[in-house]
């Protein structure tokens, strides 16, 4: 994780308050007062990405669950709702991992997720546009193991952090869309929980393809260019940070970032 905690069980009640408090605010304040879509109708989708970085997948993972939830209640919506949120928790996880190069398991999951989606058959009538950020985000995915597999990745502390934040927050993002998806469709919850029909579902299908990337859009730039200047600043103003993303002093050679 990138906030020093350790064994340190204050700091990191702490660090979880300042958090959980900070991703409720976010998730109450709706995009459009009045209107939600049922995916991302909040802001927590600027923030998800961050907090992983911050706290880790465990901690991340918690920290997204609790305050999301937490900002449903304040700003309610429907009780269904609560179980979707489990997507920006899953995706605060997943892009924490891509930024530390542990990409086996988000690999291993997004596969699963996707392929479970296409063996449902109600998916086999609906359009491709509708998820078509998300079969990106698995090119994306792979484009990055890919890069890390061949060494092809700068060694230079800044550009090396740049493009981290932005693949994590580009496949976290993604992976938290597909999970809600998978949710939605092959667990059956549009009918079970909305009463969906299959003629209405694909109607929303064709929309779905147009909110989505554009929040991911969004998302990839705060992750970056914020996330990027709180990695710099916190170690100048006392906030410990974990050696592997610490602030690299001028007169410090850059560690060798590519994995074999």
């Amino acid at each position: 994780m990138a906030l020093a905690i350790g064994k340190n069980r204050s700091r990191m009640v702490a660090y979880l308050a300042i958090f959980i408090a900070l991703v409720a605010v976010f998730d109450a304040i709706p995009i459009i007062p009045g209107l939600y879509s049922g995916i991302w109708d909040s802001w927590i989708f600027l923030l998800s990405p961050i907090i992983g970085v911050l706290l880790g997948p465990f901690l991340g993972f918690i920290a997204v669950g609790l305050g999301s939830s937490l900002g449903h209640f304040i700003y309610y919506r429907d009780p269904f709702e609560f179980v979707f949120m489990l997507g920006a928790a899953f995706g605060a996880a997943c892009a924490v991992l891509i930024y530390h190069r542990r990409w086996k398991p988000v690999l291993i999951i997004y596969s699963g997720l996707l392929l479970g989606y296409f063996l449902t058959p109600i998916t086999w009538s609906l359009p491709l546009i509708g998820i078509w950020d998300i079969l990106l985000g698995y090119g994306i995915l792979l484009l990055f193991i890919l890069l890390i597999s061949i060494q092809i990745w700068p060694t230079h502390h800044t550009q090396d952090q740049w493009l981290r934040l932005l693949f994590c927050a580009i496949i976290g993002l993604e992976a938290d869309i597909l999970l809600r998806v998978f949710i939605l469709i092959p667990l059956g919850t549009y009918w079970f929980f909305y009463g969906m029909t299959p003629g209405f579902l694909y109607w929303l299908w064709l929309t779905a393809g147009i909110i989505t990337p554009l929040k991911v859009a969004i998302s990839g730039v705060f992750t970056v260019t914020i996330g990027f200047s709180l990695l710099q600043i916190l170690p100048r103003v006392g906030v410990p940070l974990t050696e592997e993303v610490a602030d690299i002093k001028p007169e410090q050679p850059p560690p060798n970032l590519v994995m074999d």
